[in-house]
């Protein structure tokens, strides 16, 4: 049977496969990207933050971008040339990957406190140098922190006396205990960080406001997770038979 007198299941699986893999590659080649970024910068704001044993943002961004774009190009490669090695290459990948996140998901349940212990231990580290230009790389931090609490509605940590605790060069100048302008209610353009009260300011701090987030929209995670693993399944089902079709075209070559 030639590649023209293939059924529309067949065209239709190469051309899904080809279009899935052009965005994996996209993906892949943005965070391969930005790890090289942050592995270079001269700061060295990411390494300094995020390293923890073997957990190097840089350096698991560039080998997480590396293993994406090898995937899809096996796998547009392989639709595309119809070229039956790299077709069986991505559907192991694809298997591998499947495999890691059931991994991943059973660690993350498993390691929840360290995890939570971690990103606790981060945060802080974060508020203290929230307006430290040396050690804030293109005001990040900031950025990231005003971020969280306008988005979330909290303030600090576990609440507003983070700050002058955890920074007290910038928050707790000759006793004055301060917060940054994003814990304002009312905005930034508010200015009312400079003599905070439970009325002007934020209480609730972002620990407690992202868990709550996270509960009440845990139907929405658990539907993307759904699709996310369909989505595997069903390339992968495609894939398989797509290399099933070339198979059987090869046989009845000879």
């Amino acid at each position: 049977m030639a590649s023209e007198d293939r059924g529309c299941c067949d065209k239709c699986a190469k051309g899904f496969i080809m279009m899935i893999n052009i965005v994996i590659i996209l993906i892949g080649g943005a965070i391969l990207g930005a790890g090289i970024y942050w592995q270079l910068s001269p700061t060295g704001f990411y390494k300094e933050v995020f390293n923890h044993d073997i957990f190097n943002i840089p350096i698991v961004s560039i080998v997480v971008g590396s293993l994406l774009l090898l995937v899809g190009l096996c796998g547009f490669l392989g639709a595309c040339c119809e070229v039956l090695f790299l077709l069986k290459v991505y559907m192991g990948f694809l298997i591998l990957i499947m495999l890691v996140e059931i991994v991943l998901a059973v660690g993350c349940v498993a390691m929840k406190s360290k995890v939570e212990t971690y990103a606790e231990e981060k945060t802080k580290e974060m508020i203290g140098y929230y307006g430290d230009e040396t050690k804030d790389e293109a005001d990040i931090i900031e950025d990231t922190i005003d971020a969280i609490q306008e988005n979330f509605d909290c303030c600090g940590l576990y609440g507003p006396n983070d700050w002058p605790n955890w920074n007290p060069t910038r928050y707790n100048v000759s006793g004055i205990r301060t917060v940054p302008d994003s814990c304002c209610k009312e905005g930034k353009d508010s200015k009312c960080a400079g003599t905070p009260t439970s009325d002007t300011i934020f209480t609730a701090g972002c620990k407690a406001s992202m868990i709550n987030f996270v509960e009440s929209n845990l139907l929405y995670v658990g539907i993307a997770a759904g699709v996310i693993v369909l989505l595997q399944i069903s390339i992968l089902i495609m894939a398989s038979k797509f290399r099933t079709t070339i198979e059987d075209e090869s046989y009845e070559t000879f």
